[in-house]
């Protein structure tokens, strides 16, 4: 069998990685430093086994070349912030020196960390003014602001502009919800004054501006501007939808800072035109009947509080308060319909959402045809460029571009992609909550258009005592109460995180490698029920997905969490399962990078049986949707391993009764990284449960015998 091939642009890596150790305050540089020195790499399997088909990479670099990927991950993502400005290239070395001494902030799954919140002081100097062009946040799902200073005496590249939730927030007790270097105006270092563009959220209060000396470590905020009021707090945002478990049903999920009086959905089959301008929603307080959609059902709402959480930067520098959510259900949906829908309150003076839309869920049949996105460990950045530093700014062209697939947009696609399975760290908040606003805002362009399926991972769950396995500091001490109360999966009830669900030709159990899984736990026994009472005959596909990988090729052997570790702590547990229920695929994340094994079984590739069906499940790592790229690969590769790419992107499925097809495509232009496809005959199904019926009338004959005997 043909050894893979992999491509590594080392030199590339190793200059701007230097670069970014010497001269921390180049943090504007860091994204490109992050993106553009990938490690580029393709695993070309040559010879594939017989049922699983492949291609991959036919954009890629060619095997055994050096190849620098030019492209900066924002080249398609709208970034007000010039990449190398005059000041950033014009340091000095005593600025640079200093910046160094303050520490980087480069390379962080979270940015705000960084930030030694106990340290800061306040030194409000009279000389010094702050302030926004703008009073009034009119829309809270994102508008511009021009922030300028002026009269800082001895100007340095290590001070910055911090945006200040609520507006009258003690910073020395609650960090900002995001920064960004004064120096990024150029005339900062030399005039001690300048103006930088930030974009502005709802988060459901009002905010101000803080400029902060002295870096990091020890800041000082020696001014703070006139806030800038937030005109609708209730507005409608943060829109998601899930499943149910019933096809029937859709759930939809927002954010308000206030429960409401009569927070509601209104949905129907045809779009409804409604004027959503301020003398709309104002007149709505007066008695409105609001969007005239045939069907409405009123929303329960919840909420978290600090208490809930269980400590770190979750109940102390992180904590801000997260408003209400409110959850409606959608029902008597018609399979495979397209519905129109808007969320909000009647009686409210904030109004209601604009309107959506979705595709209602297929019914459970082998003769549907679903198209399906996936990824994992994705994150979130900053629109305006905030937060330089953070390894999470590819994750932007990764929801835009998954965006259009879901209206059949991108690269040309016709029928829009109808579900999205996020398999574990969704926003890498880890306890600070203003980061959950902005993940919800990012992703409310695909998650309100289609069902968006979660699992729990370690920057979700983990915790200390919490009930999670690892007894790790993950979360940022979120301990999955956020994730939980924020996505309104089918889960068994509070705190088991795992449900299953059909969609079309395919059954899908989601678990979580966060909590015991092994035999004897609640969720084993789970995952064994379930496994059991699925009918091939309606759904042929079985799909396992969660956050840390059953395989992986990864050096990481460290205990209690290490890769190498938990797979086989996994494997232990349920690769006999896989293997007895006939699991086709496994959809995993963790290590930040794609990776996609053969047809696999106590470690060694099976080859198909007479109908063509894969020996075993291909077990895929999806891990690459945003965060920082994991570099840590064995050498030499495992035999198992039949394609890995070290670039930020997204696998989608196409699935029937007899096919199901995957690609994975890079997020920067969508070329193909890899794409396989694994068939079964349309009878597998039937065949597969008289197997299963008989065996099991078998093993029920055998212990009535014991029992006589």
């Amino acid at each position: 069998m043909a050894r893979p091939t992999v491509v590594f642009i080392v030199p590339l890596i190793l200059r701007l990685s230097l670069l970014a150790a010497l001269v921390p305050s180049l943090v504007r540089s860091a994204r490109i430093g992050a993106a553009s020195t990938i490690l580029s790499a393709a695993v070309l399997d040559k010879n594939p086994l017989p049922g699983v088909r492949t291609s991959a990479g036919n954009n890629g670099p060619a095997a055994g070349s050096w190849q620098a990927n030019a492209d900066p991950r924002t080249a398609n993502v709208a970034v007000d912030l010039p990449i190398f400005t005059a000041a950033s290239t014009a340091l000095s070395v005593a600025a640079a020196a200093k910046a160094r001494r303050h520490g980087s902030v480069a390379g962080l799954h979270q940015p705000l960390e960084r930030l030694r919140v106990p340290a800061v002081k306040q030194r409000l100097d009279s000389q010094i003014r702050i302030q926004s062009d703008r009073q009034v946040l009119e829309r809270g799902a994102g508008e511009w602001f021009t922030v300028s200073w002026s009269g800082v005496s001895d100007p340095m590249y290590d001070d910055w502009i911090a945006v200040v939730v609520p507006a009258d927030a003690n910073l020395t007790q609650t960090a900002p919800a995001k920064w960004k270097f004064a120096a990024g105006d150029p005339h900062h270092v030399l005039t001690g004054s300048g103006s930088l563009r930030f974009r502005l959220i709802s988060y459901r209060a009002d905010v101000a501006f803080a400029l902060m000396r002295n870096g990091f470590d020890a800041a000082v905020e020696v001014a703070r501007s006139q806030p800038v009021k937030l005109l609708h707090p209730n507005e409608p945002l943060q829109l998601h939808l899930a499943l149910t478990g019933d096809p029937s049903e859709m759930r939809v999920q927002w954010n308000t800072r206030d429960a409401g009086s009569q927070p509601q959905v209104r949905w129907g089959e045809a779009s409804v035109k409604y004027d959503n301008s301020v003398e709309s929603t104002s007149a709505a307080s007066a008695g409105s009947a609001g969007p005239a959609y045939p069907f409405s059902a009123n929303a329960t709402s919840s909420r978290y509080e600090r208490g809930e959480l269980c400590g770190g930067a979750a109940t102390s520098v992180g904590w801000v308060d997260a408003g209400s959510h409110p959850s409606a259900l959608m029902t008597r949906l018609k399979p495979a319909t397209r519905y129109y829908y808007r969320v909000g309150d009647p009686t409210s003076a904030d109004g209601w959402s604009e309107e959506q839309w979705f595709w209602a869920a297929p019914e459970a049949s082998p003769h549907a045809t679903v198209r399906i996105l996936a990824v994992a460990d994705m994150g979130q950045g900053e629109l305006d460029g905030s937060l330089e530093g953070s390894e999470m700014f590819a994750s932007l062209n990764t929801t835009r571009r998954m965006a259009a697939e879901g209206g059949g947009a991108a690269g040309g696609v016709g029928a829009p992609y109808s579900l999205l399975l996020h398999n574990g760290d969704l926003s890498y908040a880890r306890g600070y909550g203003t980061q959950w606003d902005n993940f919800m805002h990012q992703i409310q362009p695909l998650a309100a258009r289609m069902p968006y399926m979660v699992a729990a991972g370690n920057h979700e769950r983990d915790w200390p005592g919490s009930g999670d396995i690892f007894q790790v500091e993950d979360s940022g001490g979120e301990c999955g109460v956020p994730m939980e109360r924020r996505f309104a999966m089918p889960y068994q009830g509070t705190g088991k995180q795992w449900y299953a669900f059909e969609y079309g030709p395919v059954f899908f159990l989601q678990y979580s490698t966060e909590q015991p899984f092994e035999p004897g736990s609640e969720q084993y026994e789970f995952i064994v029920q379930t496994l059991r009472r699925v009918d091939r005959r309606r759904t042929p596909w079985l799909v396992m997905g969660g956050h840390r990988p059953i395989y992986i090729a990864s050096t990481n052997t460290m205990w209690p969490d290490g890769d190498q570790h938990v797979s086989q702590m996994l494997r232990d547990a349920l690769e006999e399962l896989m293997m007895e229920y006939r699991v086709d695929l496994t959809l995993h994340g963790h290590h930040h990078s794609y990776q996609r094994t053969c047809p696999l079984y106590r470690g060694a590739c099976q080859h198909a049986d007479a109908e063509g069906v894969a020996g075993g499940p291909v077990h895929l790592v999806i891990g690459h949707a945003g965060a920082g790229l994991s570099m840590n690969i064995m050498d030499p590769l495992p035999v198992w391993l039949k394609s890995l790419s070290l670039w930020w992107g997204y696998a989608r499925m196409e699935v029937s009764g007899t096919h199901l097809s995957v690609e994975v495509v890079s997020d920067e232009d969508g070329r193909l990284l890899d794409s396989f496809q694994l068939r079964k005959p349309a009878n597998w199904g039937a065949k597969f449960m008289e197997r299963r019926e008989q065996s099991e009338l078998a093993l029920a004959q055998q212990r009535q015998e014991r029992v006589k005997m």
